[in-house]
C-alpha cells in the first residue's frame, strides 16, 4: 500500500490531526436544542419568590412594633388558635387636647373567631351596663378602661403603659360580666383602636358600602372639639369613607345607643367584608403604608408576627362568608328583665349568660365544659415538639462537657381534678404570688384525682421540687396523661389532698 499523502490523511470533517480550528462565535457554547440548561431560571423563580416573602416578614414585623401591646393580666389566655379565640374591640375617644380624665371607652364587642370553620359571631355590650370593677366598685362598664389607664401602677406593675393597663382591666371586667369563663373562654385579646384610627383604616381598604336601613338625621353630633354639629344619611346602599363610617357607626340621637351599637355592628361587618375582597394588590400598597395607616392609633395584644396567629386570620377569611356573620348585643330585645338606675343599666345575669351562649354557638363554639375541646393543632405539637428536642439536646450537651443543665423560667398550669369549685384558681393565685408564670387554669375530665401530681413535662426538676414544697404533691418527670392538654412546662392536677 502506498502512504497516505496528507491530503489523504484529513478526516472527514476536513480537519487534519494536530491543527487548530477556530470556530465562528455564534457556535461556541451552542447546546443541542431542548438541551439548554435550567438551573439559572429556577434559581432566578427562587428569588423573586423570596424577596418579596423577606419584605413582607419584616414589614409585619415594622407593624407588630406599632401597634403591639402587652397583655398585663397575671393569668393571661394562652390559646390554641386553631381551636378558636376570642378579641375584645374597644372603641376609644381619647381626644388629643391634653384631657386624660375624659378617656373612655366609647364601644365595647367581643370577636369570636373560628379559624377551622371560619365562623365569627359578634357581641355588643352597652357602655351604661353597671358592673363590678376591681379596685374601683360598681360603675359603668365604659368607666373599666378610663380606670385602667388612670391607675397602672396601683392595679398592674411600674413602668407599664397607661393604654396596656386600661386594656387590661377592661378584658378582666368584660369577661367576667359575660361570664366566659363558666364555658371554659377567655378574652383572650385586646385591640384598641381610637376614632382617627378607625377613619384611616377603613380608608386604607377603600371605603365600606352601607346598606343603611332608615333615613337618619342627627342635630347634635359631638365634635371633636366638644361641640355639635347636624349629620345625615339617607335610606339605601351607601359607599362610605373613613370619617363618614366614623360618623355613621357614633350617631345616636335619631333613636339610642342601641341603635347606635346596631350601626357599630354593621360598619364591623363592612370592614370585615372589605378585607375578605381585598385582593394582593392592595394587600401589598395597604401592607407597605401600614405603620402610617395605624401607628398610634391602633394597639393589640395579639402576636402579630405568630405563624400560626397569620395562619389562623388567614384560614378564617378564606372560609368567611360576610352576610353570615352573627350579631348580638345586650339589650332590652334580648334580654327583657333589666332595671335602670339613673342612667345606668342593671342585666339579669342569668339572661346574660344565655345571650352568650347564643354568641358562643353561632360562631360554631362548643358552650359545653364537659365537652369542650381538649385537641390541639398540628403546629402547636410540632412547636412543642420542636422546644423539647431543642431543650433536651443543649442540656444534653451541657452534661457532656461537665456542666449544670439549664431549667430556665418555667411556666405553670394548674388543673382541677378534684371537683371543689375554684381549687385550681386559687392555687395559681398563689404560684403568682410567689413569682411563678402561670397559664390560665383548667378542669380536667375524668374520674376524681385523690393525690395531686405535679408534672414535670419539660426537664424542670428544681423548680418541680420547689413547688412540691409549696403545694404537697408527687412530682413526676413524665408526659402527661392523654386527657390533659397544656403547653407549660410543669403542670399540676390538683387532687382531694389540696382542696380544702
Amino acid at each position: 500500500m502506498h502512504p497516505r499523502t496528507p491530503r489523504e490523511r484529513r478526516l472527514r470533517d476536513g480537519v487534519t490531526p494536530g491543527s487548530t480550528i477556530i470556530l465562528p462565535r455564534s457556535s461556541r457554547l451552542k447546546l443541542p436544542k431542548g438541551r439548554r440548561p435550567q438551573s439559572y431560571r429556577w434559581v432566578w423563580i427562587g428569588v423573586a419568590i423570596l424577596i418579596p416573602v423577606l419584605v413582607l416578614c419584616f414589614q409585619i414585623g415594622v407593624i407588630a412594633d406599632a401597634i403591639g401591646a402587652k397583655d398585663l393580666r397575671a393569668d393571661r389566655p394562652t390559646p390554641i388558635l386553631f381551636n378558636g379565640f376570642t378579641v375584645l374591640i374597644i372603641g376609644v375617644d381619647d381626644r388629643k387636647d391634653g384631657n386624660a380624665t375624659a378617656v373612655r371607652s366609647d364601644t365595647l364587642m367581643l370577636l369570636r373567631v373560628q379559624p377551622r370553620t371560619g365562623g365569627v359571631s359578634l357581641l355588643s355590650i352597652p357602655r351604661d351596663t353597671r358592673v363590678m370593677i376591681r379596685s374601683r366598685g360598681q360603675s359603668k362598664i365604659n368607666a373599666a378602661y378610663a380606670y385602667g389607664y388612670l391607675h397602672p401602677q396601683e392595679l398592674y406593675a411600674d413602668n407599664v403603659s397607661q393604654q396596656e393597663s386600661g386594656m387590661a382591666l377592661a378584658a378582666e371586667t368584660v369577661e367576667e360580666f359575660v361570664a366566659l369563663r363558666d364555658f371554659t373562654y377567655r378574652a383572650d385579646y385586646v385591640i384598641q383602636l381610637n376614632f382617627a384610627g378607625f377613619a384611616r383604616l377603613i380608608d386604607a381598604f377603600g371605603g365600606v358600602t352601607i346598606d343603611v336601613p332608615k333615613h337618619i338625621i342627627d342635630e347634635a353630633y359631638p365634635t371633636a372639639d366638644y361641640g355639635t354639629m347636624r349629620v345625615e344619611f339617607n335610606a339605601g346602599p351607601q359607599h362610605l369613607d373613613g370619617e363618614q363610617a366614623l360618623i355613621y357607626a357614633r350617631t345616636r340621637h335619631a333613636d339610642s345607643d342601641f341603635g347606635r351599637i346596631q350601626r357599630q355592628q354593621q360598619v364591623t361587618q363592612a370592614v370585615i367584608s372589605a378585607i375578605r375582597h381585598t385582593n394582593i394588590a392592595q394587600w401589598w400598597r395597604i401592607i407597605n403604608d401600614a405603620p402610617q395607616i395605624v401607628g398610634g392609633s391602633i394597639r393589640t395584644t395579639m402576636p402579630m408576627t405568630n405563624p400560626m396567629m397569620i395562619a389562623a386570620w388567614l384560614s378564617t377569611f378564606v372560609q368567611i362568608d360576610p352576610q353570615h356573620i352573627s350579631s348580638l348585643q345586650i339589650s332590652p330585645q334580648t334580654m327583657p328583665r333589666y332595671t335602670v338606675d339613673g342612667t345606668d343599666l342593671l342585666w339579669d345575669t342569668t339572661d346574660v349568660k344565655r345571650v352568650t351562649t347564643t354568641w358562643l354557638t353561632n360562631a360554631g363554639a362548643s358552650v359545653d365544659p364537659a365537652t369542650a375541646s381538649l385537641s390541639t393543632d398540628v403546629l402547636a405539637q410540632l412547636r412543642q415538639a420542636f422546644d423539647d428536642s431543642w431543650r433536651n439536646g443543649t442540656n444534653y450537651v451541657r452534661t457532656l462537657f461537665g456542666l449544670t443543665t439549664s431549667e430556665g423560667a418555667a411556666t405553670v398550669q394548674v388543673f382541677n381534678a378534684s371537683r371543689v369549685s375554684g381549687v385550681a384558681r386559687r392555687i395559681s393565685d398563689q404560684l403568682r404570688s410567689v413569682g411563678l408564670v402561670t397559664n390560665a387554669p383548667g378542669d380536667v375530665l375524668g374520674d376524681i384525682v385523690t393525690t395531686t401530681i405535679i408534672y414535670d413535662v419539660n426537664n424542670h426538676p428544681k423548680q418541680a421540687a420547689s413547688i412540691a414544697q409549696l403545694i404537697p404533691g408527687k412530682v413526676v418527670h413524665d408526659k402527661l396523661p392523654a386527657n390533659i392538654i397544656s403547653s407549660a412546662d410543669i403542670v399540676i392536677v390538683v387532687g382531694t389532698d389540696n382542696a380544702k
